[in-house]
């Protein structure tokens, strides 16, 4: 007979593991509807001029296309895009050899271009999105006298032939120019989401060891993306994105033009003083959204049956390692396993510069004066606030080195520090794409221009070079190895 005590503990260890087991259970199935409410996000096709929860505008005025499925869908949902899904940029150069004009008249030809280079701060934003769709003929022929090229909404094979070709012979084509400025036209192609949940939550330790192992091996350098003077990049061609609620909230914004919390929508450059007058998203339906696509599933190394091509895919896997791809590409971080990347920033050479430039890393220098209540300067912005990236100590991209030095005031305590502001090549700096998927996310590179993997290899330079020196030398049979073994890595 079991003692009347010992019964009682026994009942209340049950109660306990029973109560325990019925709250995990309620909030996996929270988590399910929420992922679930997401989806449903993630696929909707959304109209202009249909309020959102709080008095928003719906899709637009400005957007891309009219939902996240629309272009994320290579492979299964939440992958890539093809090149016709190609997000176009548009950034300010000052023109070379010509001096420097008056700050205020620089700032009047910016306008005149597009009111958004000149935001509400009277602060140079050198880097615009420059939209595929907007309201009516007078967007449509601003964006064409910006440079825009026309991409039919649904195109055939023989168009999105034509968007490649031109995509890989020009892929940054100075599209217009006045007495001070010119105008660039970059690209950025759309990449996958998969396993996204699994990379936002690497601790920010795991970047910074990484980084420090590069530099005392030697062969490569990776550098940690860095947000202002203290967070981690995870998310985007430059690591500009801390978590992936940042980068869905900015995609919202962005490439539908969904007014949503922290976010807002673009400017439309036909009605500069418009503004919704309420959110397209609440804040609930934007992390539902974030739980959907941090959900979806991580790729996967699918290995051949047949003995023969079980061969040529090891010793694919064998060159990849040998020849230097696994030294930027590493096929674990933490504990994400099949990544094939270290996410950190690398030097990819002159041919894949870009205007939009990876922001400097910083390093604390010291703590300055407070000076008196009313004397304190107002809190710098961290960042000129493009989704896309841009050098924060910049005011117009490539014209320059940044300083090498920047004080900035915390926003929230007031304390002012200077920070050292470490050179690299910011232009050609990009983060280590995850090879996950790469099978099922053609065409490659940050911006699409290399329409296969054979022409994205041979494409990477700076820290790479030595690695595209050692793929030359191979034959033709271990090239295609090689190639093989990343056709291996495919979507979920």
């Amino acid at each position: 007979m079991v003692p009347i005590n010992q019964w009682k503990l026994s009942t209340g260890c049950l109660i306990v593991l029973t109560t325990a087991a019925a709250a995990i259970a309620a909030d996996a199935g929270r988590l399910k509807e929420k992922i679930e409410a997401g989806q449903r996000l993630f696929i909707k096709e959304f109209s202009v001029g249909k309020a959102g929860p709080n008095g928003g505008d719906g899709l637009g005025p400005l957007f891309n296309h009219v939902s996240c499925a629309a272009c994320h869908r290579q492979g299964s949902l939440g992958g890539g895009g093809g090149v016709e899904f190609n997000v176009s940029l548009i950034s300010a150069q000052l023109q070379p050899g010509a001096p420097r004009p008056d700050p205020k008249l620089l700032q009047v030809t910016l306008k005149s271009l597009h009111p958004a280079f000149v935001n509400g701060d009277d602060r140079i934003v050198p880097t615009l999105l420059l939209h595929r769709f907007g309201p009516g003929e007078k967007y449509f022929q601003l964006k064409s006298n910006l440079g825009g090229q026309y991409v039919p909404l649904d195109p055939d094979k023989s168009e999105r032939i034509e968007l490649q070709r031109k995509l890989t012979s020009e892929p940054l084509p100075f599209v217009t120019k006045s007495n001070h400025v010119r105008l660039v036209r970059p690209q950025r192609n759309t990449t996958a989401l998969f396993g996204a949940g699994l990379i936002d939550r690497i601790p920010d330790d795991v970047f910074h060891r990484l980084e420090r192992h590069q530099a005392s091996e030697g062969k490569v350098s990776g550098r940690v993306p860095p947000i202002g003077p203290e967070k981690v990049g995870r998310f985007g061609w430059r690591g500009q994105q801390e978590h992936l609620h940042d980068f869905v909230l900015g995609a919202c914004a962005n490439e539908l033009g969904l007014e949503v919390p922290r976010n807002p929508q673009p400017l439309d450059p036909t009605r500069p003083k418009y503004r919704p007058a309420g959110l397209d998203l609440s804040a609930e339906q934007c992390e539902s959204l974030t739980a959907f696509v941090a959900a979806l599933d991580r790729p996967r190394e699918f290995k051949p049956r047949q003995p023969y091509q079980r061969s040529h895919h090891n010793r694919g896997r064998e060159l990849f390692t040998s020849i230097g791809c696994a030294e930027c590409h590493l096929e674990q971080v933490d504990a994400v396993k099949g990544i094939f990347s270290d996410l950190l920033l690398h030097d990819m050479g002159a041919g894949l510069a870009d205007p939009v430039m990876a922001d400097p890393s910083l390093v604390f220098i010291r703590r300055l004066p407070t000076p008196p209540e009313g004397e304190r300067p107002p809190p710098q912005p961290i960042s000129p606030g493009t989704y896309y990236g841009g050098s924060t100590f910049q005011d117009l991209a490539i014209t320059g080195p940044p300083p090498t030095s920047v004080e900035i005031t915390d926003a929230k305590t007031g304390d002012r520090n200077q920070y050292k502001v470490v050179a690299s090549k910011l232009e050609s700096e990009w983060r280590t794409p995850p090879l996950w998927g790469v099978a099922n996310s053609a065409p490659y590179l940050h911006d699409g221009r290399a329409a296969t993997l054979l022409d994205a290899i041979l494409l990477h330079g700076g820290e790479a070079e030595f690695a595209v020196k050692d793929f030359r030398l191979l034959d033709l049979a271990d090239r295609m190895h090689l190639i093989s073994f990343l056709g291996s890595l495919q979507a979920p």
